[in-house]
């Protein structure tokens, strides 16, 4: 079971080894990392530990205004224990520790911690204007008696998986794509809130979903889904984007029509997992269009899944 300790721990860790960076998105090059952090502690029954930071140091430091985080606190969360970490540090990124020369974070995670070795990947940087690289930290903790080791990028396809190739593939509505590098489909979780009913008065009522203000969206479009509901699952067709056929609205819209279910579900989480993509969004002239569209989209989506997606 992975402990979460928010802020650094009061007394040090058993013969941890430690991995620092944001791991939105914890996909597969983040779960070989702590793979291999597992493999250094086998020998010693010690504990793997990843520390992180929240909010992501990207929206502090405004080098993103648009929403682009693709997992929220506690979906990272329950992906890094899914990952087999066995410790999570979360601490709070403000101006403060973005301003926090390198050596001085350095020294207060190792006094904190007390890490027998540090492990990150070949992007890895740290401090004010991320000023340390590896070669800078090596060279700091090793005076301290830490080894240090810095796995190379791990690669799908002779290409280095990244948190901005995920992002890359669902701007395009790639989700399949996406899936392959996260290791499980992209997800939006949330309370279903009451919408306008306009599905509803067609004879599709949809469960509404209000995604964290800044988790990125896939590409405007129509999507075959899973939907995890109390313990269920389910298949679902979900729209995203702006319904221009009925009012273009300028905020985003994430709506599921779940497949062969009539209960009320209001107020309940699910998680809507993108499986495939089925069309773009565009507007229709006519209401008749749109009803043989969405019965398009569900014969698509039931095909899909009969297919083993």
């Amino acid at each position: 079971m992975t402990e979460f300790i928010s802020g650094l721990p009061n007394c040090a860790l058993r013969n941890a080894w430690l991995t620092i960076g944001n791991f939105d998105g914890v996909h597969r090059g983040h779960q070989a990392l702590i793979q291999s952090l597992n493999q250094r502690t086998a020998a010693r029954s010690g504990q793997s530990v990843v520390l992180t930071f929240w909010p992501h140091t990207r929206i502090v430091l405004g080098y993103s205004s648009e929403p682009f985080l693709l997992t929220t606190l506690q979906e990272k969360n329950r992906q890094l224990q899914a990952a087999g970490a066995d410790v999570v540090v979360t601490l709070t990124f403000n101006q403060s520790l973005a301003d926090m020369p390198a050596e001085a974070f350095l020294e207060q995670v190792a006094s904190a911690i007390q890490p027998v070795g540090l492990l990150v990947g070949p992007q890895f940087r740290i401090g004010k204007g991320r000023q340390a690289d590896f070669a800078f930290v090596r060279n700091f903790y090793e005076l301290r008696g830490i080894e240090c080791e810095s796995v190379p990028a791990f690669e799908l396809k002779g290409q280095r998986v990244s948190s901005n190739r995920v992002r890359a593939c669902l701007s395009e509505g790639r989700v399949d794509e996406a899936a392959e590098l996260l290791g499980r489909p992209f997800s939006l979780e949330g309370e279903v809130r009451h919408g306008k009913h306009l599905g509803s008065k067609l004879g599709f009522p949809t469960a509404n979903l209000t995604p964290e203000p800044m988790q990125m969206l896939p590409r405007f479009g129509v999507y075959a889904t899973r939907v995890q509901l109390e313990g269920q699952t389910l298949v679902g067709v979900t729209s995203v984007g702006v319904r221009p056929t009925f009012e273009s609205s300028s905020l985003p819209n994430v709506e599921t029509l779940i497949l062969d279910f009539d209960e009320t579900i209001y107020d309940k989480i699910i998680r809507i997992e993108f499986v495939s993509f089925l069309r773009p969004e565009f507007r229709f002239d006519r209401v008749e269009d749109l009803i043989a569209q969405i019965d398009e989209d569900k014969t698509q989506t039931r095909r899909i899944f009969e297919n083993g997606s």
